[in-house]
């Protein structure tokens, strides 16, 4: 008995099966392409792994996407620092707080800038104080993260007092994996010396 592989049933329902798969597969990839969300978790990855060009431009499709995206300007922001494009950086996280007023992260990283940037023009302990304690009272005083951004903004306006106190604190709060780090940041401020040093 000759086999004939085009009538076989198991065939042709291999062939639907293939075919089923293949259209989902392919409408999920649509989904993907459509999806803000996608491009503002793959601009995350591609930061993580010092891509900076590529990261910008999947949040900045995330935002074509969905303009109102606040994360996604946030993510942004924080890039463009990264990259010293702080004018830029600025920009994006007011645009974030223009579109949530009551998320900490953005008070965070606007402050961090303006305590951190190694653009002198940019640094503004004052502002970084303000942005910094907001950050702080919409995290409830507990985050590690932006207790240390505190410390380094009262490390800038020149009061190494209340940094000292604040970067105890963010270490108090914070788990192993970055106390060393935190604990660099104590050691200059109990030197009278802002982060980052020079």
């Amino acid at each position: 008995m000759k086999n004939d592989v085009g009538r076989s049933p198991w065939f042709v329902l291999s062939l639907a099966l293939f075919f089923l798969f293949s259209c989902a597969s392919e409408q999920k990839k649509q989904t993907e392409v459509k999806d803000p969300r996608f491009y503002n978790n793959r601009g995350v990855a591609n930061g993580k792994k010092g891509q900076y060009d590529q990261a910008i431009s999947d949040f900045s499709k995330a935002i074509e996407l969905s303009p109102a995206y606040q994360k996604a300007y946030n993510n942004r922001g924080t890039i463009f620092g990264r990259m010293g494009q702080y004018d830029r950086a600025i920009a994006d996280f007011n645009k974030a707080l223009e579109i949530d007023s009551m998320v900490a992260e953005t008070y965070n990283n606007l402050a961090w800038l303006y305590a951190t940037a190694k653009a002198p023009d940019f640094l503004n302990g004052k502002k970084a104080v303000e942005l910094a304690r907001k950050a702080c009272d919409l995290s409830d005083w507990k985050d590690p993260n932006t207790l240390d951004t505190l410390a380094a903004a009262y490390a800038r306006a020149g009061d190494f007092e209340n940094a000292v106190k604040w970067q105890e604190k963010a270490l108090e709060a914070s788990d192993s994996a970055r106390r060393s780090e935190l604990q660099k940041r104590l050691n200059l401020y109990r030197e009278r010396k802002p982060w980052p040093d020079g």
